[in-house]
């Protein structure tokens, strides 16, 4: 019976992943449409790409782990996890801080329904949390693991800011334009955007099972 349960456990997140690896192909293109190049500045973008990328990866592991009976290597976890808190950042940013935004009060059905964000925004953030918080909960990931969520998110703000000081780029997130909002602002967001990263990746990996390291 429980490996009956396992097979079922593993085809569901198989195509769960699956379901973010098949929405790329149509989302990009609405995004390159909308800003040829330019699409690769936004997190959105990058975190989507990467988590299909990974999605694709652990859709082989979990159809491998029917036949052998085995669990996902803690490495392949790991990465599902990391892409799980990036995509849980570009969905939660939406709907805390970008939508509200919009003067119109229009901005969460524009950035949630509309275009390539429908899938960006919002199906593959939800595909990808329900996979890694109920389907894919062995291995155990440690706590230390945690902090790991937050490298993506580190790196893309530390090129972006500095393109911003440099003139290279505008933005593409209001928060990000640094000529438009005060030194000690910029700050504030910074640090306000890695508390929500923690945050989020501490609650996925509770979620998920997480262990604590012994003492």
């Amino acid at each position: 019976m429980k490996k009956f349960a396992d097979t079922v456990r593993c085809l569901f997140s198989i195509a769960l992943n699956l379901f973010i690896v098949w929405a790329e192909p149509i989302a990009l293109p609405m995004s390159w449409d909308w800003g040829k190049e330019q699409m690769f500045i936004f997190y959105t973008e990058d975190s989507n790409i990467l988590s299909a990328c990974i999605c694709a990866m652990v859709a082989v592991g979990q159809l491998v782990c029917i036949f052998t009976g085995r669990e996902l290597p803690r490495w392949l976890h790991t990465l599902k996890y990391i892409a799980t808190c990036c995509l849980t950042m570009t969905f939660l940013t939406v709907v805390f801080v970008l939508g509200p935004m919009y003067e119109d009060g229009n901005g969460w059905y524009i950035m949630l329904c509309t275009s390539s964000m429908l899938y960006h925004h919002l199906l593959n953030p939800l595909a990808a949390i329900f996979s890694f918080v109920l389907l894919e909960r062995s291995p155990r990931l440690p706590r230390s693991t945690v902090k790991w969520a937050l490298l993506p998110t580190v790196l893309y703000g530390g090129i972006i800011l500095w393109l911003n000081i440099q003139r290279v780029v505008d933005g593409p997130y209001p928060f990000m334009k640094v000529y438009d909002q005060s030194v000690q602002a910029s700050v504030l967001w910074c640090i306000a955007i890695l508390l929500m990263n923690y945050f989020y990746a501490w609650l996925l990996w509770k979620l998920n099972g997480g262990k604590k390291e012994k003492a």
